[in-house]
């Protein structure tokens, strides 16, 4: 297991560069030794005892917890010596391809560093840790579906992070830009117009736009599709809804509408991206 951790870390000429590095066994020593320019995410499936101390809070460990170590941020982890768990360490280079939404949860600025999910949401979550290793260790390695299922899986945990602590997470900040994003959580399936967003804000669509763009980096529209399409990516990876049942679940007047939106922005049909993550 540690050659083929180390292998995975340092890779020869002719292997496909990853951004991220899988670890199928954890120690506090290992994970005190935080690598700079990314961030990690541990899940801890079996541990009785420990703690991990942070700035913000002292967490007593248990089994079935996962950890998102943020960037520029001190942890003390105390692992017990019988301890089973995995880490991702992943690039800022991924970080960076992450909508505005994710990249909050991801960055210094989040509170919110543990969740304990349930039995399904962590057989889910176990599952893309599972199928990020089985690419990474691959025969014939591709670098963007390794990055496409990091993605998703933050994905995951920031909707779990949102259903543990509710909406508190996205209006914490009294100001405009996440009371945008708290709208866009609530009416991105029913609403896609600027206009509607501006309104409720009592802001013209033009001033939505200077704050989107101050504080997202993008545009309200931009803001609102990439919304939709990371809800389109979930349900395609861990649903068994048709395309058809996808396509009305988030608004679209028909299919055709539905995949069109989502070639344009991701460059594949739904039904190519659904077999693309599903590959054995």
């Amino acid at each position: 297991m540690e050659k083929e951790r180390i292998s995975n870390q340092l890779p020869n000429e002719s292997t496909p560069k990853v951004d991220v590095i899988y670890q199928d066994e954890i120690s506090s020593s290992e994970l005190n030794n935080f690598p700079e320019n990314s961030f990690t995410i541990v899940i801890l499936d079996e541990c009785r005892d420990g703690e991990c101390i942070t700035d913000i809070n002292t967490y007593d460990l248990n089994s079935r917890q996962l950890f998102i170590h943020l960037p520029q941020k001190e942890y003390i982890w105390k692992l017990p010596a019988d301890v089973s768990g995995r880490r991702l360490i992943v690039q800022d280079s991924i970080l960076e391809t992450f909508s505005p939404t994710l990249k909050h949860t991801f960055s210094l600025h989040s509170k919110y560093e543990m969740i304990e999910p349930n039995d399904e949401a962590y057989d889910k979550l176990s599952a893309e840790f599972s199928a990020i290793r089985k690419e990474i260790y691959s025969e014939m390695i591709f670098p963007e579906l390794i990055n496409a299922r990091v993605r998703l899986l933050a994905l995951m945990i920031n909707l779990w992070v949102e259903e543990i602590y509710g909406k508190s997470v996205l209006n914490h900040h009294d100001n405009l830009a996440f009371r945008f994003h708290s709208l866009v959580q609530k009416y991105y399936k029913t609403q896609k117009n600027v206009s509607f967003y501006a309104q409720e804000l009592c802001i013209t669509p033009n001033y939505l736009g200077v704050i989107s763009r101050k504080q997202y980096k993008i545009s309200p529209l931009e803001f609102i599709r990439e919304r939709v399409l990371l809800e389109a990516k979930k349900l395609l990876h861990s649903s068994g809804k048709s395309i058809k049942e996808i396509a009305y679940e988030l608004g679209f007047r028909n299919l055709s509408h539905f995949s069109y939106f989502f070639r344009s922005q991701t460059g594949m049909t739904p039904k190519n991206y659904r077999t693309a993550m599903s590959r054995s």
